[in-house]
């Protein structure tokens, strides 16, 4: 499942997925026995923010409060689509920095040293979030949809200064599936790159009350009739981590 979600993640970006024998060294593998993996719930809604839900007018002006974050370097990897099918102009993009629902801010990486070390992950899940509004009845509609809840799943992640590394076990053992160069953008956006930043992954990330790691990829798409009904839709990978104890 984890190749899978990376593949989605990494959609239209010209750097793929690392396919590599490399496993764990053995006092590594001590290291994980040592921390093991604990399976956590948390709200559908978990650490995310999202429009007023009381007046749909108003949700331009909350979506586009989070545009001060968009740093240059961010805003060249959005590259979405837009197209017209019998009157619905849809917009799609991903994975997408401009999302109707968001990171909260709670969870800023104000120091990026906290972010560096060995985690193991605690939950993996996909959520669909859509907003719509219908203009002449004045009325709007919010839902959530729980995807899926992966919990069969071990992932390690080490992030080093300048390295984003992650394993999945597969037959028993630790396989590396991404090794990347990574930055973290406004304190919020964590950029997975190779040779090119314009060519970046892009996550929302940020730490929880509880010093967990929260890695969130969204898949975001717009549909609307002016005048008429719109619908905001936004599918959240959701990858939270727990920091391994030495």
């Amino acid at each position: 499942m984890i190749k899978e979600i990376f593949r989605t993640i990494l959609f239209g970006i010209t750097f793929g997925i690392l396919h590599s024998s490399c496993g764990l060294q053995k006092e590594v593998v001590n290291r994980i026995e040592k921390n093991p993996k604990e399976n956590i719930e948390l709200p559908i809604d978990y650490c995310n923010v999202f429009p007023d839900s009381s007046d749909f007018k108003k949700w331009d002006k909350d979506y586009n409060y989070y545009e001060k974050f968009l740093t240059r370097d961010i805003l060249k990897t959005q590259v979405g689509l837009s197209f017209n099918n019998n009157g619905i102009q849809t917009w799609w993009c991903v994975p997408s920095a401009r999302t109707h629902v968001q990171l909260d801010t709670t969870t800023m990486i104000l120091n990026k040293d906290l972010v560096i070390g060995e985690w193991r992950i605690t939950l993996n899940r996909q959520i669909t979030y859509e907003d719509s509004a219908l203009y002449n009845k004045n009325k709007m509609y919010r839902s959530a949809k729980l995807e899926y809840n992966n919990k069969d799943d071990d992932v390690y992640l080490n992030i080093t200064p300048d390295k984003f590394q992650l394993f999945a076990k597969k037959k028993g053992k630790f396989k590396r599936v991404v090794n990347k160069n990574y930055d973290i953008e406004s304190n919020r956006f964590l950029m997975l790159f190779g040779l090119s930043r314009a060519a970046s992954a892009i996550f929302f990330v940020g730490l929880d009350k509880e010093n967990r790691l929260i890695l969130n990829s969204y898949y975001v798409q717009e549909r609307k009739i002016k005048g008429t009904y719109i619908v905001y839709q936004a599918t959240m990978t959701q990858m939270v981590f727990k920091k391994m104890q030495p």
